[in-house]
């Protein structure tokens, strides 16, 4: 899938310092759709490795109310990073640098993690997940998690559609990859039912792998209100005529069910 897209080599140069930024919001394994699957985290970590990256860290800063060491020890992280030769990065206990976002809406002013800004090379590994807010969560919605705990807690006070766009504006990684080996829906972010579909999407362009999950998932560009905006602010590619896609097509990945819906509920409602 790398491959296909450049390749590992075209984003790392050796010596870097490479963050992957999982979702890890609770807890739970990822065998219940909510948490990042660590196969892949320590898949990006070796090929990375093999690129020449010097440096691998797996930082998360946990749901707001959650100690996220101890979903890191949940989790089984600490020993698995070890294992894997990784730096496990607690970003709620990171130094954080006031940063100016003039291209922001909502807000113009945001706390960044040092651990963030200094790395050479991001990589955003959300979960494929429904969203009891968005609708759904994807690229974008999961680099949310490296803001400092009251900053989280603002953008679901100042409007958290545009405050997950304006923080693309700063905070866009290198690279996403979509894990929906488990996706989930339900209410998500963490209430739902595990969904196998064994998928990963991969884009440099966050924006546009997310237009491509919507579409996955079954929802259309006007149902995903953030993601809409961040393509008509220019953080990248909604127009799917536009976004060429390499590998399965997406009429191949769509959950069987996804196409009936429509009929279950008419006969629902007919009877």
């Amino acid at each position: 899938m790398i491959d296909n897209i450049g390749g590992f080599e075209s984003l790392v140069t050796p010596g870097d310092s490479v963050l992957i930024k999982p979702n890890f919001v609770t807890g739970d394994d990822y065998k219940t759709g909510v948490t990042t699957n660590p196969n892949v985290i320590f898949a990006v970590a070796d090929l990375c490795r093999e690129a020449g990256a010097k440096k691998i860290m797996i930082a998360e800063g946990s749901a707001v109310g959650l100690d996220t060491d101890r979903v890191f020890e949940a989790l089984d992280m600490v020993n698995k990073a070890r294992e894997n030769k990784c730096e496990l990065v607690n970003l709620t206990k990171d130094e954080f640098i006031h940063t100016l976002n003039p291209a922001a809406k909502n807000i113009k002013r945001i706390r960044v993690p040092r651990t963030f800004i200094e790395s050479n090379v991001v990589i955003n590994i959300p979960v494929m997940k429904c969203h009891d807010a968005l609708k759904v969560t994807l690229g974008l919605k999961n680099m949310k998690g490296i803001l400092h705990i009251s900053d989280k807690k603002r953008f679901h006070k100042w409007g958290l559609a545009q405050c997950v766009v304006d923080l693309g504006h700063i905070a866009m990684p290198e690279l996403t990859i979509i894990d929906a080996t488990v996706a989930l829906e339900g209410m998500g972010p963490v209430v739902g039912k595990p969904v196998g579909l064994g998928l990963l999407l991969a884009s440099n362009d966050t924006v546009a792998v997310d237009r491509v999950g919507i579409e996955v998932m079954g929802f259309s560009l006007d149902e995903i209100r953030y993601i809409k905006l961040a393509g008509e602010s220019g953080l990248g590619e909604t127009d799917l005529s536009k976004i060429k896609i390499v590998g399965k097509k997406i009429e191949e990945v769509v959950p069987w069910y996804t196409d009936r819906l429509p009929m279950f509920l008419k006969i629902i409602k007919a009877s």
